[in-house]
């Protein structure tokens, strides 16, 4: 692998001619560009990263530590991430925390993950990174990160307990209470709900929504309308019958597994959703385009969310001493399909 003055010495130009080339400033005509590229190519050569961190102060890479990169949300957020860092010409190190794999749902374990994660993080900083995005397997708070003169750090998908450090999250609350909003305005004012565990971040935003959308409706808040389950297929089937039985029209779940749980209920009791009772979901998984009938469902701004967090961890890291925000939030969609169809009489 050739190094950039053997570069310099083949095509016959300067070592800064080359040095201006390969870092894309001006200053050198269209022809010794050329050159220099074809050069590059023909002696395979590569950029040295650890002699331009020395010299620039920066690596141009970031590190990506995620909670668990079998988690839905996650590819597409790294997807955000990726795309954001190609624009402006930086790389990324990728991290797996394995969260889900080797705790499930659990919500203990506190010391183990926090040694996993400042584990993880001893691992990026010793390869020089600019920074890191951590990527939360669910919105919840992070106690381990805080902010130091020597790291910079961006949250996604979560947020920190130091609001020093900026968190790019979506809008959990203003996606239940518009979810709300659209079945009452299909005439449904008994609207049941499979919400998920009571400590949830994403359950309690979700009932505020809700909640919210029902006073402004003028609809009284019906707390026997509501049954937790812990975000599972099965959990959804058990709770459409007990909300069933209250006289529902219609059924939120606050993920599209326990929505689908309620939709295996209905088909199983000869009960039609989108008919006999109007089903939406929570989170766009793929599942819920291609179920009978297709599932309604709130969609998550996951590339944005990558996007916007690596934006932010960027500007930190190129235009130093500008204020950052300190939380994003940022707006779902609602994807309107057949579950959610016409509303049955109330």
């Amino acid at each position: 692998m050739a190094t950039i003055r053997e570069l310099a010495q083949y095509v016959g130009v300067s070592i800064a001619t080359v040095s201006k080339v390969l870092n894309n400033q001006n200053g050198v005509s269209k022809e010794t560009e050329a050159l220099v590229l074809q050069a590059a190519k023909k002696l395979n050569y590569r950029p040295n990263l650890n002699a331009r961190h020395l010299k620039t102060g920066t690596s141009k890479t970031l590190g990506i530590i995620a909670e668990d990169l079998t988690v839905f949300n996650t590819p597409d957020i790294i997807d955000g991430i990726g795309v954001c860092c190609e624009s402006r010409s930086f790389h990324y190190i990728l991290g797996n925390l394995r969260f889900d794999k080797r705790f499930g749902h659990e919500t203990g374990n506190a010391e183990q993950k926090n040694r996993l994660v400042l584990d993880m993080m001893d691992q990026m900083l010793s390869k020089q990174v600019d920074g890191i995005i951590y990527i939360g397997c669910h919105s919840h708070a992070l106690a381990m990160l805080s902010r130091s003169e020597d790291t910079r750090f961006v949250c996604a998908y979560c947020y920190s307990e130091d609001p020093s450090i900026p968190a790019v999250i979506y809008d959990d609350r203003q996606a239940a209470r518009r979810v709300t909003d659209l079945l009452l305005s299909k005439g449904h004012a008994k609207i049941g709900i499979v919400a998920g565990t009571k400590d949830s971040f994403h359950t309690n935003n979700r009932l505020l929504g809700i909640q919210e959308s029902l006073y402004e409706h003028s609809v009284p808040y019906n707390p026997h309308f509501i049954c937790h389950g812990d975000w599972t297929r099965d959990l959804g089937y058990r709770c459409a019958p007990v909300l069933l039985e209250r006289g529902v029209t219609a059924i939120f779940a606050m993920n599209d597994l326990m929505a689908m749980g309620v939709l295996d209920y209905c088909n199983h009791n000869h009960i039609e959703v989108g008919r006999d009772l109007a089903l939406i979901g929570f989170d766009n998984r793929e599942i819920s385009s291609v179920s009978r009938p297709a599932l309604s469902t709130v969609a998550l701004p996951l590339f944005e969310i990558g996007h916007t967090a690596a934006s932010i961890m960027l500007d930190m890291i190129e235009k130093e001493g500008v204020a950052q925000p300190s939380r994003i939030l940022l707006d779902c969609a609602i994807i309107e399909r057949e579950s959610t169809g016409f509303p049955s009489a109330n």
